[in-house]
């Protein structure tokens, strides 16, 4: 696929417009810890509020945090508010922008229910799935075309669970980088794979 760099023109909101149909989601169980045992991983607050700030940057429509254990879920809840409704609104309100693209979910099926229309689910990996395999370029196309929103998942701990990787009808490129280590912190990767989408440069193939 050829993209020329934008420059700010109409060419560059014509791009933009299809971000609306993008959508990620932080799945905190079921994923495996280094055992192999299938897990639930905490919800951090600096976790809300970068990957919050990093789906503002890249004009995400939503994030899901997908967590069962409902004290979590309360406490996400609860800075959500003081940042959208509450003094945190008053105090920093481009922050509260950013964290109204947050939803907190207590599963899969629930985080599904609430996605609009027939999203294709792309998920994410630190190995690559072959028959699943999705390369950025191609990820960049499916946007552009818009028949669908897209709707991505990271799993925490060690990796999504393979009952979600099975739901998911894509598998992106991992990341790689010069080592043999290859376990980014989630923050890290959310960053990386939305530049490479959808940033100026990186993506663009330069």
């Amino acid at each position: 696929m050829s993209r020329q760099k934008k420059t700010g023109g109409s060419s560059e909101r014509s791009w933009r417009i299809f971000l609306g149909s993008v959508s990620i989601a932080i799945i905190h169980y079921p994923v495996y810890d280094k055992n192999g045992d299938i897990v639930a991983t905490s919800v951090t607050n600096p976790e809300i509020h970068d990957i919050a700030r990093t789906c503002m940057t890249f004009g995400i429509e939503l994030c899901y945090i997908v967590t069962p254990l409902a004290k979590q879920r309360e406490i996400a809840e609860k800075l959500i508010h003081h940042w959208t409704d509450g003094y945190g609104s008053r105090y920093n309100p481009a922050r509260g922008e950013a964290l109204k693209k947050v939803v907190i979910k207590a599963g899969v099926d629930e985080m599904l229910e609430h996605v609009t229309g027939d999203p294709i689910i792309v998920g994410t990996s630190s190995r690559e799935r072959p028959g699943k395999a999705l390369s950025y370029s191609a990820i960049q196309a499916l946007i552009e075309k818009g028949a669908q929103p897209v709707l991505i998942l990271f799993g925490t701990g060690w990796g999504l669970s393979t009952e979600v990787v099975d739901r998911c009808e894509r598998m992106l490129m991992p990341i790689r980088g010069t080592a043999d280590y290859n376990h980014l912190s989630l923050r890290v990767a959310v960053g990386i794979i939305l530049d490479r989408i959808f940033g100026e440069r990186g993506g663009y193939h330069e």
